[in-house]
């Protein structure tokens, strides 16, 4: 939870426009119309009123990484600037629920706050509300935030989003024993707009897929056509050594996919040297014991090339 401000408790707290607009070139931040957030520790003592309020809340401050969670930080600050906004009978749904009950988008999917709201429609830039129908048993509270049950959540990703935002999602739920593949098949309301893209989601979503990038590497498979490629196998030579634990491997044919997300390398004790030595090592073995390897990064998620090619390595196998 971060620490969020209206402008009248600011004006309150004897802060000017002028005041304002200084404090937002240091540790203030303006998230929307007439609502702030303080973003870093500051010792300013114009300043000091906003720090002892933080302080006091025992708050965070926004976390920033330098690269595509950021998006998803924000997003997490604007939905707390709608915490106690919220119009009578509207429930945070899509993105901003995974989000509040801890699942990550894979990238930036929105740039607005989701909620549902029965009997109203309307898309602003900061807040899209969907005309649906909850149950009791669709909706929840975390904290103090109204939220749709994490199954509904996924069930509306899998319906109103691609395969692309969906599936890491549901994967990651899967995983962690939020939802199970069958209980959320059993939630697909037949013949409502959107249910056959969603039943495909959950076919694709797996436990078994460790990471976003996994998940998406998955997604990408069916939409180049590339079919046959089973998520973590165990791989041994012809000695029946043991290799590896590969990300994907080709059920039929010596072909294997590996996903290298950025972090890995940094999530290692010996840091990123030892276990990029250790890849290699791993690769050589691959190569060796006969199979191709095709060595993924995130941005290869986003490009045809790589996938035409494994697409191609099976197509000359077959």
């Amino acid at each position: 939870m971060v620490s969020v401000f209206r402008s009248k408790a600011l004006h309150d707290l004897g802060f000017t426009e002028a005041d304002i607009r200084d404090a937002l070139n240091c540790c203030l931040r303006r998230i929307r119309r007439g609502h702030f957030v303080l973003s870093s520790p500051c010792s300013k003592t114009d300043h000091k009123p906003l720090q002892l309020l933080h302080n006091a809340t025992a708050t965070e401050y926004p976390r920033r990484y330098g690269d595509i969670r950021d998006n998803s930080e924000w997003l997490r600050v604007l939905i707390r600037s709608y915490a106690d906004e919220l119009p009578s009978g509207a429930v945070f749904s899509h993105v901003s629920a995974a989000l509040i009950h801890g699942l990550d988008p894979p990238f930036p999917a929105t740039d607005a706050a989701e909620v549902v709201r029965p009997g109203f429609h309307r898309a602003k830039k900061t807040l899209r509300t969907r005309d649906r129908s909850l149950s009791s048993e669709e909706m929840t509270h975390v904290g103090d935030l109204p939220v749709t049950t994490v199954s509904r959540t996924l069930v509306d990703l899998a319906k109103d989003y691609p395969l692309e935002v969906s599936v890491p999602l549901v994967s990651e739920a899967l995983r962690r024993g939020l939802a199970s593949r069958e209980s959320l098949h059993r939630s697909i309301r037949s013949g409502t707009r959107g249910c056959r893209r969603a039943s495909r989601a959950f076919d694709l979503a797996s436990p078994s897929h460790e990471s976003s990038g996994e998940a998406l590497c998955a997604v990408k498979f069916v939409r180049f056509s590339i079919s046959g490629m089973i998520p973590q196998v165990n791989t041994y030579n012809d000695a029946g050594a043991w290799i590896a634990r590969n990300d994907f491997r080709h059920e039929k044919h010596p072909v294997i996919v590996e996903f290298h997300g950025v972090g890995k390398y940094y999530l290692n004790d010996a840091g990123p040297d030892r276990a990029s030595s250790e890849n290699h090592e791993r690769h050589m073995k691959l190569l060796n014991a006969g199979y191709r390897v095709f060595n993924l990064v995130w941005a290869d998620l986003f490009r045809a090339s790589e996938f035409i090619k494994i697409r191609a390595a099976i197509a000359d196998l077959d």
